[in-house]
């Protein structure tokens, strides 16, 4: 995998996309004493809800300090560092399996999604998250970035559209594919400057703002990102709501 949070930059960033997780798990319809397995867990959000479920988890990420921070966070789950390319899990070994936001960024997906789908009993779900490259916080990366003179970051642009992420679910030998659209919600205090907000809240966004800060920068730079956050916040009932679309695609192993 090609990306590293550390656990307490990432910990409110884990909070915003609790929600995918739950709707993850929801789509491979996990039932109390079966096994899930989490690849790309981060802090082990799917794992937790797994475990509401009445159910049990392995969770694997690349990243030993997320590791570290999940099995604090959830000690009775089995947390082991790994790639998301090369799971170490038996093969049909687990009940259902999702990937929320994690394997997109794996430098391989296609491999990701592969090893995923094997360790699956035949029979079982398999679910991943997929991020919508018009979502405001891909926007918000580039104007930072650009900010700092630096190229847009890199963005995983294979399944960002329903037909891309049902066609990948399609090639990887799923069956009974379904793609349904999400929208993670971040509401805001239209007390405060909506950067502000956005950069304690996501940790790719933090750390970008970090590298503004160290150059005296980001008073210019939260300017910008307020002028476009402002722009497309989605008001509900006089209170700022920034929406950022995602898939969800699941499907069953044959």
């Amino acid at each position: 995998m090609n990306q590293r949070w550390s656990p307490a930059r990432y910990a409110r960033t884990a909070d915003y996309l609790f929600p995918a997780s739950r709707a993850a798990v929801e789509a491979v319809d996990l039932r109390s004493g079966e096994v899930l397995l989490d690849s790309a867990t981060g802090t082990g959000n799917a794992a937790a809800v797994a475990l509401d479920r009445g159910a049990r988890a392995i969770g694997v990420d690349s990243a030993p300090e997320q590791i570290d921070g999940a099995r604090e966070r959830l000690p009775g789950v089995a947390f082991v560092v790994a790639d998301a390319e090369d799971l170490p899990v038996p093969t049909s070994s687990v009940d259902a399996a999702v990937s929320v936001f994690g394997i997109i960024f794996a430098d391989n997906p296609i491999r990701a999604l592969d090893e995923l789908i094997r360790c699956v009993r035949p029979g079982g779900s398999v679910a991943f998250t997929t991020l919508s490259a018009d979502g405001w916080p891909n926007r918000a990366r580039t104007l930072l970035a650009a900010e700092l003179g630096a190229p847009a970051p890199s963005f995983p642009t294979l399944w960002s559209s329903d037909d891309a992420a049902e066609r990948a679910a399609a090639d990887a030998g799923l069956e009974s594919i379904e793609v349904r659209s999400r929208e993670l919600r971040l509401p805001l205090d239209a007390g405060r400057g909506f950067a502000e907000q956005v950069t304690e809240r996501l940790s790719a966004l933090a750390a970008l703002r970090a590298q503004l800060e160290a150059r005296g920068d980001w008073v210019r730079a939260s300017t910008r990102l307020d002028e476009y956050l402002a722009a497309c916040a989605h008001v509900e009932s006089s209170t700022p709501v920034l929406v950022d679309p995602y898939l969800v695609v699941s499907g069953r192993k044959p």
